[in-house]
């Protein structure tokens, strides 16, 4: 009888320790400060591209300059920021010819932000329908079918976002030593 109060109030935790770690992650190049300048989905080398810093961090709401191993000179912030370098960096001077004449990337990269987004919403949603669970037996019911959409809709963004750096590791091929994906801030 002690281990279902238990059981629910540890989901509890989880899910806002999951909901805080998804706003880490939204804020990173959206703000300035620690860890927020060290949180990016995709760091490249650039230096052969014109008009693009030597490294380049892409984040959820723009792309940094990113030689100092930090998110410095951020381009201004724009939601569902694209990973589209032709239009990031205003030309096809020495961009690959895999992102020449596509909108695969532009595409994935904003759909990710969008399913994130209905990830959280549906993350937060839980949290407060399980909070709900302990007066009204009702609550549990409707937290658990919304713990199953942010599930969803989480695991969507989050596979579309690998689906945006692994081809640009191909894309790149022999140059793709530069190449860090996924870096979490330290």
């Amino acid at each position: 009888m002690v281990a279902r109060p238990l059981i629910a109030v540890t989901s509890l935790v989880f899910t806002a320790g999951a909901i805080l770690l998804i706003f880490l992650v939204l804020l990173g190049g959206a703000v300035t400060g620690s860890p927020e300048d060290q949180i990016y989905f995709l760091r490249v080398d650039t230096s052969g591209i014109k008009g693009a810093p030597k490294t380049t961090d892409w984040t959820f709401w723009n792309y940094c300059d990113g030689s100092s191993g930090y998110n410095a000179d951020c381009t201004s912030v724009a939601a569902a920021y694209p990973f589209d370098p032709p239009r990031n960096f205003g030309g096809t001077d020495g961009i690959p010819d895999a992102f020449i004449g596509t909108h695969e990337f532009y595409y994935l990269s904003r759909f990710f932000f969008a399913f994130t987004l209905i990830g959280l919403f549906f993350a937060v949603l839980s949290l407060f329908l399980g909070l709900s669970a302990a007066c009204f037996r009702i609550g549990g019911v409707f937290s658990g079918l919304a713990t199953g959409f942010a599930l969803f809709w989480q695991t969507a963004g989050s596979a579309l976002m690998t689906c945006v750096p692994f081809p640009t590791i191909q894309s790149e091929g022999d140059t793709a030593d530069g190449v860090t994906v996924l870096v979490p801030a330290s």
